[in-house]
């Protein structure tokens, strides 16, 4: 009975593990809001901020003791009876699960805001309109003061969202591997292809990349843990959510530079979460109405930049990363950050249709909360 109970509370955090990496890499769906809906916030904070300095000489101690021991049961059992009393089994069961979800689903979402921009926006779109509804319950107050703070939450989200023009961040890349190109192409002419839209090998991310890999994964974490903020509408809001999906989505290919970039952006993740863990537990101890009005804010102003209707411009060449080296596309399509209007036709009809599904998916899940 107790083998079945293990294997029991084995799947059913895999699978929690699952929802939290799915609902993470949807922008407007927040990993927090799955934490509070299975009953685990408070659990993995708690997890989190016994993450010190000294638990981790601990932990280092024992795998020091494991392998000298040659694997001995006294070492294993030592080992086991640790992470079991710190729960970081819990916690490493939901971490691959999440991890699970992002590699099976990076692809299929790449696909989706390639071929169907509006549509994939629209149903994000009604997931956090109706998401907003979350921070505004976990209120205890009605202070007119909050209002100050919703604001500035709202501003914030705005400015940042006018201020990262997805346009002028693809045509800086552009730009930059277009250099690489030519440079590749004055040093071996021959070697190159002749057709374009063939790769080329050359050229890694830059240092500049990699840094801001690394404080992307940073903030986004920050946000991942938050219940009604989304990290990936923190990634698009910093221009960085296609490169990172897009790098996830590249590992299959077994290329060295996606792996790299992955790495570092995993760096921030976890110093990020570790950090922002003690950071939260702060702040909402001694301002959690405030705190949660300032989320409610960010939400409210993040639906400018998910409004799925946006100004396209043509690219006549862009140069990109692919298999491993830099490729010419021609007449591209690029989204800017400037809303439109929609336009009658069948699109606009599928993208409210997608949208009304963004609406009652999430409202499903705050009943579910209830």
């Amino acid at each position: 009975m107790k083998e079945k109970g293990s294997r029991a509370s084995l799947v059913k955090e895999l699978l929690m593990g699952f929802c939290l990496g799915t609902a993470n890499i949807i922008p407007g769906v927040s990993g927090g809001t799955f934490l509070l809906i299975f009953k685990i916030y408070e659990r993995v904070f708690a997890v989190l901020d016994r993450i010190t300095r000294a638990t981790l000489l601990t932990f280092s101690g024992l795998i020091f003791s494991l392998v000298k021991e040659g694997g001995s049961r006294a070492a294993f059992k030592a080992l086991g009876d640790f992470l079991r009393e710190n729960d970081f089994l819990f916690l490493f069961k939901l971490i691959a699960g999440a991890v699970a979800a992002i590699l099976a689903l990076s692809s299929l979402m790449k696909y989706l805001l390639i071929h169907h921009f509006s549509m994939t926006y629209s149903l994000f779109f009604g997931l956090i309109l109706v998401s907003v509804i979350i921070p505004v319950k976990m209120i205890r107050s009605r202070r007119a003061g909050l209002i100050f703070w919703a604001v500035l939450g709202a501003g914030l989200t705005l400015m940042v969202a006018c201020q990262v023009n997805p346009y002028d961040k693809v045509k800086i890349k552009s730009d930059h591997y277009k250099l690489q190109y030519e440079q590749t192409e004055a040093k071996d002419p021959g070697a190159l292809p002749v057709e374009k839209g063939q790769p080329v090998s050359t050229g890694k991310y830059t240092g500049k990349e990699y840094a801001y890999a690394v404080f992307c994964g940073a903030v986004s974490i920050s946000a991942m843990v938050l219940p009604g903020i989304s990290g990936s509408l923190v990634l698009i809001l910093m221009g960085a959510y296609f490169d990172v999906i897009s790098a996830i989505s590249a590992l299959k290919d077994l290329h060295l530079e996606p792996l790299l970039f992955l790495g570092s952006f995993g760096m921030g993740l976890v110093f990020g979460g570790l950090l922002f863990a003690k950071l939260i537990n702060y702040v909402l101890r001694r301002h959690y109405d405030s705190t949660m009005a300032f989320l409610t804010g960010l939400m409210g102003g993040s639906l400018y930049a998910l409004w799925p209707f946006k100004k396209v411009m043509i690219m006549a060449e862009q140069y990109v990363k692919q298999d491993g080296g830099i490729a010419v596309l021609n007449n591209v399509s690029v989204y800017t950050n400037i809303n439109i209007l929609p336009q009658s036709g069948v699109q606009t009809g599928l993208s409210l249709l997608f949208f009304c599904a963004g609406c009652a998916v999430m409202y499903g899940f705050v009943r579910l909360e209830s």
